[in-house]
């Protein structure tokens, strides 16, 4: 079986060498605990490796995520020039109408409008599958469409979402805020998923814990990490 690295060494160990290639990962956390980082990690680490990346914003402009991922030495412009990196933007016309689309940003008109969305990522997926790249996807985050559209209705999306993007052998992390939601809600979007990792913090401890994932054996413990300037570092 194919996998593709994490881009967090050491984490990789964990998942016997890294995420199957077609799989869904729900990224569940409580705030300020990591999440979008090792998620730009991931999708960084996809480009540096010649996979492309899709990065769906719903609570940041694209501009936003680029400034970030820069900030960690992160820079996916090279990536944007070769139409390796898009950014699909939910977040940027609900705030800013003037807003437009550029060669690596696409503006979606609101978190609400699903089937903007759904035509957007199949024309990036039809352009990656043409170029014969596995897209990683990072979609930051489903508890924002949660917060504007009927629970039901997002499910429905993301079933057939997904259905799509494992059919281009995309691996995608979905970022899920711990707390946000009923424990019901969070067990249906898991077994929508292929796996699901949820990260930890106490105090100024963080961890990442594998609740499981498809076609791996996971280790079982807490896997202890630090956020650095260059992003997550697992903990010797």
């Amino acid at each position: 079986m194919r996998r593709i690295s994490s881009g967090i060494r050491r984490f990789d160990n964990a998942i016997q060498g890294g995420f199957p290639v077609g799989i869904s990962v729900l990224l569940v956390g409580m705030p300020m605990t990591g999440k979008t980082t090792l998620a730009m990690q991931f999708i960084y680490n996809g480009l540096v490796s010649g996979d492309a990346g899709i990065f769906i914003s719903t609570n940041a402009t694209a501009e936003d995520v680029k400034e970030r991922m820069a900030s960690f030495g992160w820079d996916t412009t090279p990536y944007e020039e070769r139409g390796l990196m898009k950014f699909v933007d939910c977040y940027g016309m609900m705030v800013d109408s003037k807003l437009s689309d550029t060669r690596s940003i696409k503006r979606i008109p609101s978190i609400l409008a699903f089937t903007s969305l759904s035509v957007a990522l199949s024309e990036i997926c039809g352009h990656f599958w043409r170029l014969q790249k596995i897209p990683r996807v990072i979609f930051d985050s489903i508890s924002s469409l949660l917060m504007y559209a009927n629970p039901d209705a997002v499910i429905r999306f993301l079933h057939v979402l997904l259905g799509r993007l494992k059919l281009v052998n995309a691996v995608s992390i979905l970022i899920l805020e711990e707390g946000m939601h009923d424990r019901t809600l969070e067990i249906t979007l898991q077994q929508l998923t292929d796996g699901a990792l949820r990260l930890i913090r106490k105090d100024a401890e963080r961890a990442i814990l594998c609740l499981g994932l498809a076609s791996t054996k996971c280790t079982e413990r807490e896997i202890p990490f630090t956020i650095t300037d260059k992003g997550v570092i697992i903990n010797p």
